[in-house]
């Protein structure tokens, strides 16, 4: 990939984040739901992400914005859990909290551990076994948790069509991180302007 293609998929990627952000806040504002500011939050990530990678796109990275790049990148999708979670019984919330702020914090020890950069070709698609292997402990169990309860309520309640559009997005985003990982870059970005295309019809 070259700079310009990563210029104006990353560009893309960050407008469509502040629309994300943007809906989900006025959700939250709406309804005052916990659920709704955990998925505000993980749209803000979502945003901070998506301005690293316009950073990287025009050629500078260094160890503390891989750093925070990884980081953000597994916890926007703990948050998104951290919203979707609040519709289970107390005690399976507060395990689920448990789990979190332990995985977070060996998340935090790999990444602190040593300096490592992750952009390769203006793309973040390098990362370090170690800290990747913590940010799967995040993002694993997370993605799982919003796909079955987004697959619970499309049984039992909601907009079929935008439960739907929800469950492709976490499957999408989840696919192209993982292919972005093995090489393939340009589905990096593919999966992202997909997956929030289709997160922005899931919370309309």
């Amino acid at each position: 990939m070259n700079q310009e293609e990563a210029l104006i998929f990353s560009s893309i990627s960050l407008v469509l984040s502040v629309a994300l952000g943007y809906l989900s806040w006025r959700r939250y504002e709406r309804s005052k739901s916990l659920m709704w500011f955990f998925w505000f939050l993980g749209f803000v990530f979502y945003f901070i992400a998506a301005i690293e990678q316009e950073i990287f796109a025009l050629g500078y990275c260094n160890y503390p914005l891989a750093a925070i790049y990884m980081f953000i990148v597994a916890e926007l999708v703990l948050v998104l859990s951290l919203g979707s979670v609040q519709q289970v019984p107390e005690k399976w919330k507060r395990i689920y909290y448990y789990y979190s702020a332990f995985a977070t914090a060996v998340l935090i020890i790999t990444i602190v551990y040593k300096p490592f950069t992750i952009v390769v070709d203006y793309a973040p698609t390098n990362f370090p076994a170690l800290p990747a292997g913590a940010s799967s402990m995040v993002t694993i169990p997370a993605s799982g948790l919003i796909l079955f309860l987004a697959a619970r309520a499309l049984l039992f309640k909601g907009n079929k069509a935008k439960m739907i559009s929800t469950i492709l997005a976490i499957v999408i985003l989840g696919f192209g991180g993982m292919l972005s990982a093995s090489g393939f870059v340009l589905a990096l970005y593919l999966s992202q302007i997909l997956g929030m295309s289709l997160f922005l019809y899931g919370i309309s």
